[in-house]
């Protein structure tokens, strides 16, 4: 699954990389900024990522040639079917209508293109993540894959982890390493 960012750096660009140090090796991060801004405060916020990150510099300043540059960039790679997911990542909603557009006219190019504050709102992860208790996970799990499945999950995970120790851990956290699976789809 390959995802593509593209982060509007004229619009709370901290907000919009929020999530960026989760990404992969698989994943790409265009970061549009405006001409002559210097980049050392956004190359900071990318650190520690092992996604690519490139950074491009608009062409021309002036009001919205950053956006124009985004959605050009977008329409490039649908066209071309580079990635599997894109995402424009910026709090403005003047996205809306040409992302539509895509949605409509190239449905079949890629699994999703949308619109999103922060990188970390395109990951499948942070509902979990942000799950305090059984009761909260349940009800995550329910939300993002439906009644049956959700609960269908929640009651396998509840099963593995209230199965004795069989690989002699001791109850430690374990670090797993695997590749991210499949998506989902709404």
């Amino acid at each position: 699954m390959k995802m593509i960012f593209l982060v509007d750096g004229d619009n709370n660009i901290g907000t919009g990389l929020k999530g960026v140090n989760m990404l992969s090796e698989q994943d790409t991060v265009l970061i549009f900024y405006q001409k002559g801004l210097p980049l050392n405060k956004i190359q900071k916020l990318c650190e520690g990522s092992k996604a690519t990150v490139q950074y491009i510099e608009s062409v021309r300043g002036g009001k919205n040639s950053i956006d124009f540059q985004i959605i050009t960039e977008l329409g490039v790679l649908v066209g071309r079917r580079e990635a599997d997911y894109a995402y424009v990542i910026s709090q403005d909603k003047g996205y809306a209508a040409s992302i539509e557009a895509l949605r409509v006219r190239y449905a079949n190019a890629f699994q999703e293109v949308a619109l999103r504050p922060s990188i970390e709102s395109c990951l499948h992860l942070p509902f979990i993540l942000k799950a305090e208790n059984r009761e909260a996970l349940c009800n995550a799990l329910v939300k993002e894959y439906g009644s049956a499945h959700g609960c269908a999950i929640y009651n396998h995970l509840k099963q593995i982890f209230q199965a004795p120790d069989t690989h002699g851990d001791g109850g430690k956290t374990v670090k797993i390493t695997s590749r991210r699976g499949g998506g989902r789809k709404k």
